[in-house]
C-alpha cells in the first residue's frame, strides 16, 4: 500500500540518489533540492509516496509565486517497480488542488519528448502541449511543454 506525505529535509539523501537513477542525463542537485524545499508551504509543496517499508518510492513538487499566476510542476518521480499503479496521477491531482488553493490561473509542466508514458498521463489528465524546448534536459534531449487551465 503506498502513503503520502509532505517531503522533509532527513528526505534529501534519497532524493538526491534516486534522482541521480531515474535522471541520469540530467538530475537534480542536492542545492536544488535544497531550493526546492525553500517555501514550503507558502509558495512550494513537495511530497514524498512510500511503501509499506516507509521506504520512498516517488516524489514530487510544485512552485506557486503568486496568487493569478500559472503554477509550475518542478518534478514528478516514481521508481520504475512502482510505475503504472496511480502514485503520479495522484501526485498531480494532489499538487492542482493544492495550487488551486494558491489560486494559480493553470499548470504547467515540461516532459521529456521521448517520456510516451508521462505524456499519455498528462494528455489524459487535460494537459495540452503549448510548446518544445530544444536541448531542455541537456544536449539532443528535448522537452515538450504542457499546460492545463484551471477553471474559475
Amino acid at each position: 500500500m503506498i502513503s503520502y506525505r509532505a517531503a522533509i529535509q532527513l528526505d534529501l539523501p534519497v532524493l538526491v540518489s534516486m534522482e541521480r537513477v531515474l535522471f541520469a542525463d540530467s538530475p537534480w542537485t542536492t542545492g536544488q533540492f535544497k531550493e526546492a524545499f525553500q517555501g514550503v508551504p507558502t509558495i512550494r509543496h513537495f511530497l514524498v509516496a512510500t511503501n509499506e517499508q516507509d521506504q520512498i518510492v516517488g516524489y514530487a513538487a510544485v512552485l506557486v509565486v503568486a496568487p493569478g499566476v500559472e503554477a509550475d510542476v518542478l518534478t514528478v518521480a516514481v521508481l520504475p517497480e512502482y510505475a503504472r499503479q496511480g502514485i503520479a496521477t495522484h501526485f498531480m491531482g494532489e499538487l492542482e488542488k493544492w495550487s488551486q488553493s494558491k489560486e494559480a490561473s493553470a499548470m504547467m509542466l515540461e516532459v521529456g519528448v521521448e517520456n510516451a508514458g508521462a505524456i499519455a498521463l498528462y494528455e489524459k489528465l487535460g494537459y495540452q502541449t503549448i510548446a518544445t524546448r530544444k536541448n531542455y534536459y541537456g544536449q539532443g534531449l528535448d522537452a515538450f511543454v504542457m499546460r492545463k487551465e484551471f477553471g474559475a
